[in-house]
């Protein structure tokens, strides 16, 4: 068998007209989407998922149409050696720029809580204890 046998370069739409009539009766309310087809060949599986996100807030909830990433891998790492991975494999396959969004270190947002609320409520309890011994 030659590649050009089993791979499809051009975009086949569904064709759910050739389906025989007892298949289509047993498809009660079926809906095809062929906006959002794997079978073209700008097809993604990122919309799909987005659209499932979607269907499970709509109506009440919008949901827009791309996340924070879009699709794009997000990986997160912890050494240097981990990125030096991610760029040889992304050169071996050609994977384009990689885009960094932080750094290697994870450091707290300005309003974290760095004082601890039962230091404080024990200095306030010992206070009270002592109160209690002088009388």
């Amino acid at each position: 068998m030659r590649a050009k046998e089993f791979i499809v370069e051009n975009d086949i739409p569904a064709q759910p007209d050739e389906l025989p009539q007892d298949q289509v009766n047993a498809f009660a309310g079926a809906i095809s989407m062929p906006g959002i087809s794997m079978n073209k060949s700008n097809g993604s599986s990122y919309l799909q998922y987005r659209f499932g996100l979607a269907m499970a807030g709509a109506p009440d909830y919008p949901t827009k149409a791309v996340g924070a990433f879009s699709g794009d891998p997000l990986l997160s790492t912890y050494t240097s050696a981990e990125i030096e991975i991610i760029n040889a494999a992304a050169k071996m396959v050609g994977a384009g720029p990689i885009v960094k969004v932080g750094s290697n270190r994870s450091t707290e947002l300005s309003n974290t809580n760095v004082v601890s609320p039962v230091a404080q409520w024990n200095k306030s309890a010992d206070t009270s204890k002592e109160k209690k011994r002088k009388k």
